[in-house]
């Protein structure tokens, strides 16, 4: 079967610079080259047409720079590709993950980096010159590139928060902000000049806030500091949070989008399905089961899931080793409760599916197929096997139908939301509207969109006719 592909009409300046890249790019954020699936709907995004790849330092601790790389260079060497048809983002200053632990051991060693924000236990940030020195090596590093075409500075409103916190006078707090972005866009001139990136710019959710607001970050404040080098910015819209483009910007009353475009910028738009409103989470998607569903299950289909996990920490589990910090084997299948507590707990077929992603469909995968080679002697397993599998999809359907009703009725209360703040038809899926809608928002470059399956991949292809 082919797949439907962008049409090249729908193509973009990238700002002022050369590159012309699709309305929509495929975003990083929960993506790791150890995931199979991954790594098929981002091959399956760039034959698509998908030309604009977003990823960072920190997401996936670093996995997901590392899939990245690793589609790329397979894809190219197949001929499948070009690199440079190909714009590669990437983007620096959280530190978290193995880099707070380097953050933690250079402080014992006397090395630290400079001008550390520690934000939070497990979440520090840092824009200082040598620290985006040493995070651009290292994602070169993981993308296995000599350059990437943009690196943005991530959310470096961080201090501005922090600096509220510790009440910090807000004009000190500010021009500490801004002295330190400008030492952050020298090194960055410095790299572009190098051949190591092909240009740069910051990424914030702020960038969408009043102007008046302690942690806002001012763009044309940036731009009076920065060099040739700054071509893009990065900001949070969805049907929700339209911040982007209202006039708040500014104390005469633009929108950062009016900002960008005078100044020829892209604008990379994240966050297009997940808005947040009052203090609730409205994700813009039509959410379906994440596996067939089978069509007939027996009311005990729970029960005997429970069971069966039960014989297997009875008969199985003792026979098992595993390392330390891997849950005990008794719980390795351990896959009931979390059903159960869905079920007491009430919550929606969109929480279930990441679950299943994250948590279940690898058990039922690649786990158990690692445990019948281990007892590939023992018939029993094998029976034991398939019973498990069976009730666990039949307790999983069950919870799906219960589910499905929920999430229709969700789905068609955000619908005119679409339509009345996006103007947009009420044809194709909530997904897709709400993706094209954002894309035709003037001054709107790319949407990037987490297309972490082959079906998201094709769903979001077919909001421009693909």
């Amino acid at each position: 079967m082919s797949e439907a592909r962008l049409p090249d009409s729908t193509r973009r300046p990238l700002g002022k610079l050369p590159a012309r890249v699709s309305p929509v790019g495929f975003g990083g954020y929960r993506v790791d080259d150890r995931v199979a699936r991954h790594r098929e709907a981002l091959r399956l995004a760039l034959l698509s047409g998908v030309n604009l790849v977003d990823t960072s330092t920190n997401y996936g601790d670093g996995h997901s720079e590392l899939l990245v790389g690793k589609v790329l260079r397979e894809m190219a060497a197949a001929g499948e590709v070009r690199r440079e048809d190909v714009v590669v983002v990437t983007k620096a200053g959280y530190v978290q993950g193995q880099n707070l632990r380097d953050a933690h051991q250079r402080r014992k060693l006397g090395d630290p980096w400079p001008e550390l924000t520690e934000y939070s236990r497990d979440c520090w940030h840092c824009i200082s010159p040598p620290f985006l020195k040493d995070q651009l090596s290292a994602s070169l590093g993981r993308l296995a590139m000599p350059r990437v075409d943009l690196l943005l500075l991530h959310n470096p409103e961080y201090f501005l928060a922090d600096a509220e916190h510790r009440n910090l006078p807000l004009a000190e707090a500010r021009d500490t902000f801004y002295d330190r972005a400008g030492r952050a866009f020298e090194q960055l001139e410095k790299e572009v000049a190098a051949g190591r990136i092909g240009a740069y710019g910051v990424s914030s959710n702020t960038f969408v806030v009043p102007h008046e607001k302690d942690d806002a970050v001012d763009l044309l404040r940036l731009l009076d500091l920065a060099g040739p080098g700054f071509a893009a910015i990065q900001l949070p819209m969805n049907p929700v949070e339209l911040g982007a483009r209202e006039p708040i910007h500014t104390s005469d009353g633009r929108s950062v989008l009016d900002v960008a475009r005078e100044h020829g910028l892209a604008v990379l738009v994240n966050r297009p399905l997940n808005g947040f409103r009052q203090g609730r989470l409205h994700r813009f998607a039509t959410v379906g089961a994440p596996f067939p569903p089978v069509p007939s299950f027996a009311p005990d289909a729970l029960a005997r899931l429970r069971s069966a996990e039960e014989e297997f920490a009875l008969v199985y589990a003792p026979r098992l080793s595993v390392e330390d910090g891997v849950a005990p084997p008794e719980e390795l299948l351990a896959v009931s409760p979390l059903l159960a507590e869905f079920e007491k707990r009430g919550l929606d077929l969109s929480t279930f599916r990441e679950v299943w992603d994250d948590v279940v469909e690898p058990r039922r995968t690649e786990l158990l197929s690692e445990l019948r080679e281990v007892f590939d002697r023992d018939a029993d397993f094998g029976r034991w096997a398939d019973g498990w599998d069976a009730a666990l999809l039949e307790a999983a359907s069950a919870l799906v139908a219960r589910l499905l009703p929920k999430e229709e009725a969700r789905a068609a209360d955000l619908s005119p939301i679409v339509t009345r703040d996006l103007h947009e038809s009420p044809e194709g899926t909530l997904s897709q509207r709400t993706i094209k809608g954002l894309a035709d928002v003037e001054g709107v470059t790319s949407v990037l969109v987490g297309m972490r399956r082959p079906e998201y991949v094709r769903d979001v292809v077919g909001a421009f006719g693909g």
